[in-house]
């Protein structure tokens, strides 16, 4: 299994804000990178409030930028910065598409094909394209840059599952990681 325990960043206490370095697919799609974050016996995710929608609860994740060398890097940032937590990144849990409508989208030469068709070739692009990355927490800091905005929460699978469902991405990714699943 690969891993990425040499993926280190510095860890100041004031968040990055602002799109100017985020990255793009070609088809225009968000670069996205967050963490699925686990508890060293699997049986927690780490899960924070959303910064748009604070009565949600998300997993850690945000842009990738053109500064940093890989989308490891990145979800470590947004992993410190988001739910102040560090740890090491033990497996990639691939790329997810987010499917959601996007917010401002002007290349679509068809109005009436769907957003779920992508895939069909009708040309219109995932919203983001998110790198998720497992990672177990192995310190949780008491002040973060965004403690001010942010709870965190830890949860088990299913618990996790219902805080989610609204965000098939992020349930994708939980999906995919190694933390025990409980009856759902």
């Amino acid at each position: 299994m690969q891993t990425f325990a040499d993926a280190t960043v510095p860890r100041p206490m004031v968040s990055r804000e602002g799109r100017e370095k985020q990255r793009y697919s070609a088809s225009g799609a968000r670069l996205v990178a967050g963490v699925v974050a686990l508890s060293r016996d699997k049986t927690k995710v780490l899960l924070i409030t959303s910064s748009a929608r604070p009565d949600k609860f998300v997993m850690p994740k945000g842009g990738y930028e053109t500064d940093e060398d890989s989308p490891e890097a990145a979800a470590l940032r947004e992993a410190w910065e988001e739910a102040g937590i560090e740890g090491k990144i033990s497996t990639s849990l691939g790329v997810i598409e987010d499917m959601r409508p996007a917010k401002t989208f002007t290349g679509v030469s068809d109005p009436g094909l769907g957003v779920g068709d992508w895939e069909h070739g009708n040309g219109l692009p995932p919203r983001s394209e998110f790198y998720f990355f497992e990672m177990t927490v192995e310190k949780e800091a008491e002040e973060w840059p965004e403690s001010f905005r942010r709870v965190r929460r830890w949860v088990g699978y299913s618990e996790a599952c219902a805080n989610l469902k609204s965000r098939p991405e992020l349930l994708e990714a939980l999906r995919r990681s190694s933390i025990v699943k409980d009856a759902v």
